[in-house]
């Protein structure tokens, strides 16, 4: 079996340490910071961070427009997003990749389905989908994840069909089935693990977009609801403050842009170490 040894660049290592670093401390939220979203203090109101003129140390990132600790809802909306964006492209990733296999694996009239089903739904705009999806069926977390999971799997099935389309052509794939494999055994035996590496670079780039998707939809008001929060909710509840508390809407947008950022670098060095095409060039 072909091992891996991938030499991770310092500048890759920081950013896959800061992006874990962020996940288990935002994960440990309700533990560190058992509070209850919903309670409110009008009378400690938009007070601004503790590194600026008039904050306070008991609130480090000042408190938001209902007397809110902003730093607390920050972790706490943080988890979310991540949550949200972690369960979408789990959902995305099987249903994508089951379809992918099958139409690959057995051609025919399911292939043209699925081919057809993916090739509609991604005719379309993926932020309209979501829009039409949230407003019919709610916006619950699990109605959130659910949307934007089956918004996402076309391009996995994409993926997934066109490698086990290249596999069941490849010389050790004959010999299997000249020996008496059945498909199902060449399936767990080499489809999965032949289409493993580039699955999980997929999957690490597709994460960026479920994060960017999930706050769209929260800050048009149709993703998480309040007294829960997300990191588009909290933009979305600061833009009417950008003049005279510009942190409530800037801080959980440069959090957005670093998750991202993160995520996608990783994501490029991935595919540079995992695809032969990139790595050769």
């Amino acid at each position: 079996m072909r091992t891996l040894n991938l030499r991770i660049p310092p500048f890759i290592l920081v950013l896959i340490i800061s992006f874990l670093l962020i996940t288990l401390l935002t994960m440990l939220s309700p533990l560190l910071f058992p509070i209850d979203l919903g309670t409110t203090n009008l009378s400690a109101r938009m007070i601004p961070p503790s590194f600026i003129e008039g904050g306070t140390p008991q609130n480090f990132l000042g408190t938001d427009h209902l007397g809110r600790d902003f730093m607390i809802r920050l972790f706490y909306g943080t988890k979310n997003s991540l949550l949200v964006a972690f369960g979408s492209m789990l959902i995305a990733a099987l249903i994508g990749t089951v379809l992918g296999v099958l139409a690959g694996l057995y051609k025919g009239p399911l292939d043209t389905i699925v081919s057809f089903l993916t090739d509609v739904q991604l005719s379309v705009p993926s932020i309209i989908i979501a829009i039409v999806c949230a407003s019919v069926f709610g916006s619950g977390k699990l109605i959130l994840v659910l949307i934007i999971g089956l918004n996402g799997y076309p391009t996995f099935a994409r993926l997934v069909r066109g490698l086990t389309i290249q596999l069941k052509e490849a010389n050790f794939m004959e010999c299997s089935r000249a020996l008496g494999a059945s498909k199902m055994r060449m399936l767990f035996e080499h489809v999965i693990i032949n289409i493993s590496s580039p699955l999980n670079v997929h999957a690490t780039m597709r994460f960026s977009s479920f994060i960017l998707l999930e706050s769209s939809l929260s800050f048009l008001g149709i993703g998480i609801q309040p007294p829960d929060v997300s990191l588009g909710l909290m933009v979305s509840a600061g833009r009417n403050y950008l003049i005279s508390s510009w942190w409530l809407s800037i801080i959980p947008s440069l959090i957005i842009i670093v998750i991202v950022l993160q995520v996608t670098l990783i994501g490029d060095w991935l595919r540079d170490q995992l695809d032969p095409k990139y790595k050769n060039s």
